[in-house]
């Protein structure tokens, strides 16, 4: 009897864990946000991504173009994507400086938001990011091709 109650109580406690676990990790998805931002003088993309919306422009006074609400699987997506970068590599990742100096890519920074913490990159190719966030901005550009067609 006494081994069916230790039992229980730990398949009970198991589950009081796993629900609270889960509850911290989603609110801890609402508190992300990626912010995306390439500009030269004859180009602009900015995307804003939250778990709730995905907001994307090509005008530079900030009108937002597309405005529309995140998919659950590409928010998910997103999130083991960005379980995969390490921010202190984001941080280092060096540009290839006479390329933004001389015009050959379009400069573009990300940054990505969580609580009060905010992880900016240095300046990259528009089109030749990192390593280390290529899967990421892969995403990204997929989901604006997807909304931005001409």
């Amino acid at each position: 009897m006494k081994y069916l109650l230790c039992l229980f109580s730990i398949t009970l406690f198991a589950k009081g864990c796993n629900n609270s676990e889960t509850e911290t990790i989603k609110s801890a998805q609402d508190d992300i946000s990626i912010s995306y931002e390439a500009s030269s003088r004859g180009f602009y993309q900015k995307v804003n991504l939250t778990k709730e919306k995905f907001s994307f422009t090509k005008i530079r006074d900030g009108k937002v173009s597309v405005q529309q609400e995140m998919s659950t699987e590409d928010w998910n997506e997103i999130i083991q994507l960005l379980d995969k970068i390490d921010s202190e590599k984001v941080k280092s990742n060096p540009a290839k400086e006479e390329d933004l100096a001389r015009d050959a890519a379009i400069p573009a920074t990300l940054a990505i938001k969580y609580k009060d913490n905010t992880v900016t990159t240095s300046s990259f190719g528009h089109g030749n990011p990192p390593e280390t966030l290529a899967p990421l901005m892969n995403k990204i550009q997929a989901m604006i091709k997807a909304v931005d067609k001409p």
